[in-house]
């Protein structure tokens, strides 16, 4: 009689788990179409529409005393190499080096679930970073801040599409985005990497925030708003779409079920 039982208990158990693998698979595609679907407006609007939505004057012109002391303050010499330098850890280190260290901390869970782990793990940051993007954009071209190295040219210069898209910094809010999202997920993971993945990351945001003022591209109260906005954005975004994980999960392996979490 008892072997009856457990072996209805465990055809009940392999039924309700393979159920709720195949939700859980269903629910991982819908969001890795939507960030997709996302980014691919995103870039539609920088790469295709922006001249249509960027207006050509300023509607925002005026400095601030506050953002004309910062950048008589912070300004490099040499603005265009702050700005490659913002480039190279706002659009590469940060989210590779964000990716590497999730991955790196992911090493605790079981070959069989590690990947898709990793990618759940992704799935939240990416959530963030593109969701938060795509706010930004409409933003800047809402508001039409006058970039500095606009407004305090020596002569006029010839118009660009990314002149008035000062307000608010986009590469502040990326890479605060995935760094707070990162954070998250990983101290809800229990990853023993989590203040390593909070400390670079955030380092990396912050570095990226300081030259894009540096480089002249940004005043102080845009990367000021993008950073805060940003920070918002990885603790909230990832809680709304879903994708920030259970304190307790239970990952199928060859050998049975892995409870992974933080106790």
């Amino acid at each position: 009689m008892s072997r009856a039982i457990t072996a209805v208990l465990l055809v009940a158990f392999a039924a309700s788990s393979s159920a709720a693998e195949t939700r859980a698979d269903r629910q991982r595609t819908r969001r890795i179409l939507a960030v997709g679907g996302a980014l691919v407006v995103y870039a539609t609007s920088e790469i295709v529409l922006k001249s249509a939505f960027t207006p050509e004057n300023c509607t925002w012109c005026s400095v601030p005393g506050i953002d004309a002391s910062m950048r008589s303050h912070l300004r490099w010499s040499d603005p265009e190499l702050a700005r490659d330098l913002s480039n190279l850890t706002g659009y590469v280190l940060a989210p590779l080096g964000t990716g590497g260290l999730l991955l790196l901390a992911s090493r605790h869970v079981a070959d069989e679930g590690r990947w898709m782990t990793f990618t759940d793990d992704l799935i939240a940051v990416f959530e963030a970073a593109a969701y938060s993007q795509f706010f930004v954009q409409a933003v800047k071209f809402s508001f039409g801040r006058q970039r500095p190295y606009v407004h305090y040219a020596t002569e006029p210069l010839p118009y660009e599409n990314d002149h008035n898209v000062s307000f608010f910094s986009g590469h502040s809010t990326l890479t605060f985005s995935i760094a707070v999202a990162a954070g998250s997920v990983a101290t809800r993971r229990g990853y023993s990497l989590a203040p390593v993945i909070w400390g670079t990351s955030l380092a990396l945001a912050a570095t990226t925030a300081y030259l894009r003022v540096a480089g002249d591209r940004h005043y102080f109260t845009d990367v000021l708003t993008g950073s805060v906005f940003g920070a918002a954005a990885g603790i909230v975004i990832p809680r709304l779409t879903g994708s920030l994980p259970d304190r307790i999960t239970v990952a199928p392996t060859t050998n049975g079920l892995q409870v992974v979490g933080s106790f």
